[in-house]
């Protein structure tokens, strides 16, 4: 049976099976919601929906498809279903990945990029593309048509296509005119008021910052682009590209953001926990700290939590006094000087640039570190690391570094000790000078002049790296490698020479709004470079 169609929604929440128990949400009463699945004791599929009173459970034989529509930002198909026994109506939200072999029509191997002629011609790969939806979302799916999949799943692709360049368009104009018009603010001088919120803050916080977001002086129902650029990104100090997502996001379709849509996206404003809003995880963003955001330019500098971010790049510019990062994926992290350690668990695919005291890992693979040490690393039940300097440039840089008291002729990168260690193999690994990376980051719109104690042009304390660095000893080469315990401690064996001159690559970010450029770890190619 073919389902009609379902206009185009609100719908934000990512949900992907066979992920279990991811808090999703769902309404009766004929409003939309988000469900998630579990098995029940005999291994049937249940859906786990979210009402405004509670769970409520049923299975995937009681799912009756009502109509299907694409949510173009999210890269979504969206499937609105009741369950008549629950009197519910439910929507439930399909992620596309474009980037997956089936989209691409690439072996695993195969560098293909999506959207090109070779990507995205054949409709067999939209038809590939259905049949894998159909079975990481059977109990939602199995009683839908591939084909009627496929062609969801191809409006898709052609919408992206079509209106992703009109759209950055029209972002571009409107977000500049908006820099342009706004009444700067001075970068926040030590905790933010938003420093607590949540997704459990209440109104009166919330109304409290609100009015500060408007003025003291306006009257006005909605807070505009304009007064975001200067609360979010001058006194808060984020990212312009998170301003606009905020701004399109709970805006009311570009005529303002009232208290009620305000107070949805609420819970991003708070600079120091960096975790998805809603659903399981937070993917495709851009996320910048700039300097004095994390504490303020005369406060004390203050933890900072990365959770659940897939496929995104964040740029923590401002001291941290310890940091947390867990179970992010495919995204690239800048991390300034950490007073303490940065803790990194159970990520995947990522590529950190950081400065810390200590760096600790457990449960991590395929990640790569441009370290700066004061210590020894530390890394646990991880494998397929690799290590190399730090290669980093950001505005304020080389101060933050001797704030810290981090001497850039001492860098323990090297001197890792890895408490699952293995005799007879090593799990990280020395990059070679031809897959190194450096990194630029560049923050246009803070104030060049250097007031407020803001640098505008970037810098970094530390040499650029050499083939000679990447093989030279650790610097505390008499500890490291002891036993603790009797665990065995192997090292890599230093990186193959280069065959010729080799320049290493300097990627640019920019922090000049929302970009049309695919972002994360897997996207390097994407990347301006120096």
């Amino acid at each position: 049976q073919v389902w009609p169609s379902l206009l185009e929604g609100p719908w934000s929440c990512a949900v992907r099976w066979p992920s279990m128990l991811h808090d999703g949400g769902a309404s009766g009463g004929g409003s939309g919601g988000y469900p998630s699945a579990q098995d029940d004791s005999r291994g049937e599929p249940l859906i786990e929906i979210r009402t405004n009173t509670g769970f409520v459970q049923c299975k995937a034989t009681d799912i009756v498809p009502k109509r299907f529509g694409v949510h173009l930002k999210r890269r979504s198909i969206v499937l609105e279903y009741e369950v008549p026994r629950h009197n519910l109506i439910a929507h439930h939200p399909i992620e596309v990945d474009f980037e997956s072999d089936e989209a691409t029509g690439t072996s695993s191997g195969s560098t293909a990029p999506a959207g090109s002629a070779v990507a995205g011609s054949d409709r067999g790969m939209d038809g590939a593309l259905a049949e894998k939806l159909q079975r990481m979302h059977s109990p939602w799916l199995d009683a839908v048509g591939t084909d009627q999949l496929a062609a969801l799943v191809a409006r898709l692709r052609t919408g992206l296509a079509r209106g992703g360049a009109a759209a950055a368009a029209t972002t571009a104009s409107s977000a500049g005119s908006a820099l342009a018009k706004r009444r700067r603010r001075a970068r926040v001088q030590g905790i933010p008021e938003t420093a607590r919120a949540s997704k459990r803050s209440l109104e009166p916080e919330i109304r409290k910052v609100f009015d500060l977001v408007r003025g003291s002086e306006s009257s006005a129902e909605a807070v505009s682009l304009e007064d975001l650029y200067a609360f979010i990104a001058d006194y808060l100090g984020f990212g312009q590209a998170e301003v606009e997502l905020f701004f399109d996001s709970f805006g009311n379709s570009g005529k303002g953001a009232t208290f009620e849509s305000f107070s949805q996206g609420y819970a991003l404003l708070n600079p120091f926990m960096l975790a998805p809003l809603k659903g399981p995880i937070r993917s495709r963003e851009v996320i910048v700290r700039k300097s004095g955001s994390l504490g303020g330019l005369q406060g004390s500098s203050q933890q900072v939590n990365l959770e659940y971010l897939e496929d995104s790049e964040i740029y923590v510019c401002a001291s941290t006094a310890q940091a947390f990062v867990d179970d992010c994926k495919r995204s690239v992290v800048l991390f300034a000087p950490c007073e303490s350690s940065v803790f990194v668990r159970n990520c995947e695919d990522c590529i950190f640039w950081m400065a810390v005291q200590q760096l600790r890992t457990r449960d991590c693979k395929r990640c790569t570190f441009y370290l700066y040490s004061k210590t020894e690393p530390v890394i646990e039940e991880s494998q397929d690391l690799a290590f190399a300097p730090w290669c980093a440039k950001y505005p304020g840089c080389s101060a933050q570094f001797e704030k810290a008291r981090f001497d850039p002729q001492r860098n323990l990168w090297n001197a890792v000790f890895d408490f699952t260690g293995k005799p007879d193999r090593s799990n990280w690994r020395i990059l070679p000078l031809n897959e190194v990376r450096s990194l630029r980051v560049e923050l246009p719109d803070e104030r060049p002049d250097g007031s407020d104690g803001i640098v505008a042009e970037p810098d970094g304390p530390c040499p650029e790296v050499t083939h000679a660095m990447l093989c030279a000893d650790p610097v505390s080469s008499e500890d490291c490698g002891q036993s603790m315990g009797n665990i065995p401690q192997t090292r890599p064996n230093p990186p193959q020479a280069p065959s010729g001159p080799v320049k290493v690559p300097v990627l640019v970010f920019r922090d000049s709004g929302r970009t049309t450029r695919e972002v994360g770890a897997g996207n390097l190619d994407a990347f301006p470079t120096a």
